[in-house]
């Protein structure tokens, strides 16, 4: 998808300004992120040394950004999929 089409500006607004509202208030996410709190918790206080607490900072962000990237591009997969619907509703007509 073009990163420069009205579709794309308007899910990154969505992505990046919306979506921090709907996290705020959704009780699952909120429960991830206090677990996630006490496991950094419980590893702050093992007093490991530097170059592991790296190592595990980029591990643990490597992951955040898969996570991100797929649920970005499930996004836009869907967006896709509903803009098809509406616009050439023949290609899913059986």
């Amino acid at each position: 998808m073009d990163k420069n089409s009205v579709l794309y500006q308007l899910m990154d607004l969505r992505l990046n300004e919306v979506m921090n509202e709907i996290v705020m208030a959704d009780e699952e996410y909120q429960a991830i992120s206090k677990k996630s709190n006490e496991y950094s918790e419980r590893l702050d206080a093992m007093h490991l040394s530097k170059e592991v607490m790296d190592l595990i900072d980029h591990y643990v962000s490597e992951q955040n950004a898969i996570g991100s990237r797929y649920g970005v591009l499930a996004y836009i997969l869907g967006f896709s999929d509903c803009r098809e619907l509406l616009f050439s509703p023949s290609h899913f007509a059986s």
